[in-house]
C-alpha cells in the first residue's frame, strides 16, 4: 500500500477557538482509517477540512502526493467525497435524483448525464441495497434509509478518499454491518477511507488504523491492535470499560462500566473471594469510587478474569489446588496495604480455606475486617465446619458484620472509619444495650 491523505501539522481555529491543534497522519491506499473521540473533539471539523469545505489555518493537506491548495473545487470533490453526519429531511426528490448529486463533479454546464453517469449510480446503488428506493420519494425514508441513500450519493462520486461522519448512527445493526461490508469491499477497490465513529467496537473490528482525538488533539494513531486498548480508550472518555476478545476476530471489544469515578477518598481494599462471589463486591466498590486488590482466587475463575480484565491487582493461584504458602504471603502483603479487607459469602473448601486463616490473622494485627451476615450460613462450608469456625470467630474478634453493601460502603466511607469498637457502641445503643453481633 501507499500513502494516499497526508496531513502535516493541520491548525484550524474558529475565531480565537483552536479547533484543531497540530496534526499530522497518513492513511493508505486500501486503508479503513476510524476516528474516535468525545463530543467536541474536532472530528467532524478534520473531516470539512480533508474535503476541502474548510480552510486550514495552518498546515497542508495531500491527496495522492498532490498539495490540496493546488486542486480546483471540482478536482476534489472527484477526488474526496464525504458523507455528513446530518441527513436532509426536506429533500423533495426522487432517491435516483439524490445519488445522481454525487456525479455532479463529472458533469459539465454543457453535458447532462449519460450512460455512464447511470451505470454508475446503479452500481452504488445497488452496492448499498437502495436500489429498490427507485422512484421512491427521499422525504418518505425512515432515517436509516435515508443514511445508506447518501452514502450511495458519495461513492457515486467515484473517490479516491471516502470521508464518513457517523455513516451507521441512523442504522440497525443488520444495516450497520452492511455499510461496514460495503467499507470492506471499496478497501479491496483501493480506497482509501476515513470514518468518524461513536461505536468503539465497530471501529475495533473493522478499522486498520484509529486516531484518538481530544479537545483539538490527535492523542495517537496507530494500528487498531496497537491503539485500542482499555487504559487509552477509559482516560479518552473518562469511562470505565471491560475489554475482552472477539471470539472469531481475536480483537478487542469494549463494554462500558460507568462514568470514571475518582479515587480521591484514598481508601484502600482488599476483596477475598471466589468462584463469582467477587462480581457484585467489584462493582460495587470501584463504582463507590474506592481502589481495590484481590486475591488469592484461582486461575480460570471468573472472578480472576473479571479482576484481570479491570486491572487490579491479583494474586492467583493454579486452579484445584491449595493455596500455597507463597501465594498467601503475596496477598497479604497487599492486604496489609489495604485500609479493610473484606470477605463475601464464598464456597469454602481445603483448597482456598488458607484466604480466612489469612483474614484472621490480619484482623488479630489490627486491620479492619469485614464479611457480611450471608458468610455465616452453613450452605457454603465444604470443610466440615472448619471454615465456619473460622467466621465465627472472626465475629468475635471484631469483624465488622453487615447485611447490605450501601451499609458497608457507608462505613468504609467514614471519616475517620469505624472501628470495631466504635461499631459495637453503635449497635448497644440503636439494641438498647443488648450484647448481639455488630451489624449495620
Amino acid at each position: 500500500m501507499s500513502e494516499y491523505l497526508t496531513v502535516e501539522s493541520l491548525e484550524f481555529s474558529y475565531g480565537l477557538r483552536k479547533i484543531i491543534h497540530n496534526f499530522n497522519f497518513q492513511v493508505q491506499k486500501g486503508e479503513l482509517v476510524g476516528v474516535i473521540g468525545p463530543n467536541g473533539a474536532g472530528k467532524s471539523t478534520l473531516l470539512h477540512l480533508l474535503a476541502g469545505l474548510l480552510f486550514p489555518d495552518k498546515g497542508k493537506i495531500y491527496l495522492g502526493g498532490r498539495e490540496t491548495t493546488f486542486l480546483s473545487r471540482r478536482k476534489w470533490a472527484q477526488k474526496a467525497a464525504l458523507v455528513f453526519q446530518d441527513v436532509p429531511s426536506e429533500l423533495d426528490m426522487d432517491c435516483l435524483e439524490v445519488v445522481m448529486m454525487g456525479r455532479f463533479p463529472y458533469i459539465t454546464r454543457w453535458k447532462g448525464e449519460d450512460e455512464l453517469d447511470y451505470q454508475v449510480v446503479q452500481k452504488v446503488m445497488k452496492a448499498t441495497s437502495v436500489q429498490n428506493f427507485i422512484g421512491r420519494s427521499f422525504q418518505e425514508l425512515s432515517g436509516g434509509e435515508k443514511q445508506r441513500v447518501m452514502v450511495a450519493r458519495a461513492l457515486a462520486q467515484e473517490p479516491e478518499l471516502l470521508l464518513l461522519d457517523e455513516p451507521t448512527s441512523h442504522l440497525d445493526v443488520r444495516h450497520q454491518l452492511e455499510i461496514m461490508d460495503i467499507l470492506l469491499e471499496l478497501k479491496k477497490e483501493g480506497i482509501a477511507i476515513l470514518g468518524v465513529f461513536h461505536d468503539l467496537n465497530l471501529v475495533s473490528q473493522f478499522c486498520d488504523k484509529v486516531l484518538l482525538l481530544r479537545e483539538g488533539c490527535l492523542l495517537n494513531c496507530g494500528k487498531t491492535t496497537e491503539v485500542m486498548k482499555t487504559p487509552q480508550i477509559e482516560e479518552l472518555f473518562q469511562v470505565e470499560f471491560l475489554e475482552a476478545l472477539h471470539p472469531f476476530t481475536f480483537r478487542p471489544f469494549f463494554m462500558p462500566l460507568g462514568k470514571r469515578k475518582s479515587e480521591s477518598n484514598n481508601i484502600r481494599l482488599h476483596l477475598i473471594c471466589g468462584g463469582g462471589s467477587g462480581r457484585l463486591a467489584m462493582q460495587e466498590l470501584l463504582s463507590a469510587g474506592f481502589s481495590l486488590s484481590v486475591g488469592v482466587v484461582n486461575q480460570l475463575d471468573s472472578d480472576q478474569e473479571l479482576a484481570e480484565k479491570l486491572g487490579l491487582k491479583l494474586v492467583t493461584e493454579k486452579p484445584f489446588t491449595h493455596y500455597s504458602s507463597d501465594s498467601l504471603q503475596r496477598a497479604q502483603t497487599l492486604a496489609e496495604q489495604a485500609d479493610f479487607v473484606i470477605v463475601v459469602p464464598t464456597y469454602w473448601g481445603e483448597g482456598n480455606l488458607g484466604n480466612l486463616r489469612l483474614a484472621q490473622q490480619l484482623l488479630a494485627r489490627g486491620k479492619r475486617v469485614i464479611l457480611f451476615r450471608d458468610c455465616l450460613g452453613e450452605q457454603w462450608d465444604y470443610t466440615n465446619g472448619r471454615a465456619l469456625k473460622i467466621l465465627h470467630e472472626l465475629v468475635e474478634a471484631g469483624a465488622l458484620v453487615f447485611d447490605s453493601w450501601p451499609a458497608a460502603i457507608r462505613a468504609i466511607g467514614d471519616k475517620p472509619p469505624i472501628t470495631p469498637e466504635k461499631q459495637r457502641q453503635k449497635e448497644l445503643k440503636t439494641t438498647g444495650g443488648k450484647n448481639r453481633q455488630p451489624m449495620a
